[in-house]
């Protein structure tokens, strides 16, 4: 009798898990895309562009909007059977509430390691072309990746080396005015200045050089007319690819651009804050499910209006937590752990109250 009742809650529970996840997505797009018409009509893309434009945004629609959807649906599967007496029905028959939503609420942490599945190895990649075509065919303008040279350009390199150069031009592999440092547990260890640089043989050979390194109070200064450097062997491609946004990266990419940051000793807070946010965020589908299903549980003889509008309302509320402790966890204002999960903890508490008083 429990598996067709967990089978029945189940079915019950993704069914409007699906309706939801879909309705807020096409509410999304549907709202975006008025939003951004007049961009549309003033640029004409292609409609193969725009609906790009939408599919590779969906990886991370389903990320954002999943935690709505539990909500929803926790409301409307089990506030329905409330209104329709079932879950009266079943404590009736002497079977705990507790052991009826806790299948829910397994299926939440289930859900979860989804979200994280789909953010770690299909959102990355998915917003990285989404920002593509928005880019080069939706706003017409030319694509980073295939740029020739750059101004003004700064780079961290590996064991501690940060770059940077006046223009380098990447169709001859040149560069002028290179400076290179080397950063030693914040304090640089040797810098690097010369006129003109020239990428060779996969790694620098640099003209009228001066190279200074620091060891203590004392600087070792030595001057090259010409002076290859083999331990810099980062290439004029790798300085010119297209630097990727925190949302672009997998966590994976993450953790390695945070150990160049501290190995470079500079700050890496706003990194370490995404990776934690990246993990907490996932869990946000149980805690929302577990917050909502003693209220929906409680909701008999109420409207589903009722049940949407507080799904709503939570929603927000939560989605404002989550902004406020990324920012301030970004800042350094709140260690990145605690505020990454913040949001959680602060649902999570009164979600466990609101169970322990649900009759059982």
């Amino acid at each position: 009798m429990m598996k067709k009742l967990d089978r029945y809650m189940l079915r019950e529970f993704y069914k409007w898990l699906i309706i939801m996840l879909v309705a807020v997505i096409a509410l999304f797009i549907i709202v975006n895309f008025f939003e951004t018409l007049d961009k549309f009509v003033d640029k004409k893309p292609s409609v193969f562009s725009i609906i790009k434009y939408y599919y590779f945004q969906i990886p991370g629609l389903i990320v954002l909007l999943f935690p709505m959807a539990h909500l929803l649906s926790g409301f409307f599967s089990v506030g329905e059977m409330a209104r329709r007496l079932e879950l009266l029905a079943i404590k009736a028959s002497g079977i705990n509430l507790y052991r009826v939503l806790g299948v829910l609420a397994l299926a939440g942490i289930f859900n979860s390691f989804i979200a994280f599945g789909i953010g770690e190895f299909l959102t990355p990649s998915a917003n990285r072309k989404f920002r593509y075509v928005k880019k080069v065919e939706i706003e017409k303008k030319a694509s980073p990746q295939h740029r020739i040279f750059a101004r003004n350009l700064s780079f961290f390199g590996k064991s501690g080396y940060l770059y940077f150069f006046k223009y380098i031009n990447s169709r001859n592999n040149r560069a002028i005015n290179p400076i290179i440092m080397r950063i030693v547990n914040g304090k640089v260890v040797e810098r690097i200045d010369a006129r003109t640089g020239h990428f060779k043989n996969g790694h620098w050979v640099l003209s009228n050089v001066t190279v200074r390194k620091f060891k203590g109070d004392e600087v070792e200064v030595k001057f090259y007319k010409v002076h290859e450097f083999p331990e810099l062997k980062e290439s004029p491609f790798d300085l010119l690819k297209e630097q990727y946004e925190l949302d672009e990266m997998s966590v994976f990419d993450l953790r390695k651009q945070m150990r160049a940051l501290k190995s470079a000793g500079l700050s890496y807070t706003k990194v370490l804050a995404e990776i934690y946010i990246r993990f907490a965020f996932p869990f946000a589908n149980f805690v929302i499910l577990f917050f909502s299903l003693p209220l929906a549980a409680s909701m008999r003889g109420k409207g589903r209006a009722l049940g949407f509008g507080l799904s709503v309302l939570l929603s927000f509320i939560y989605w404002g937590l989550l902004q406020t402790s990324r920012i301030l966890g970004q800042l350094g204002k709140v260690d990145p752990l605690i505020a990454a999960w913040l949001p959680n903890i602060l649902f999570f508490i009164p979600g466990l109250l609101f169970t322990l008083k649900l009759r059982r």
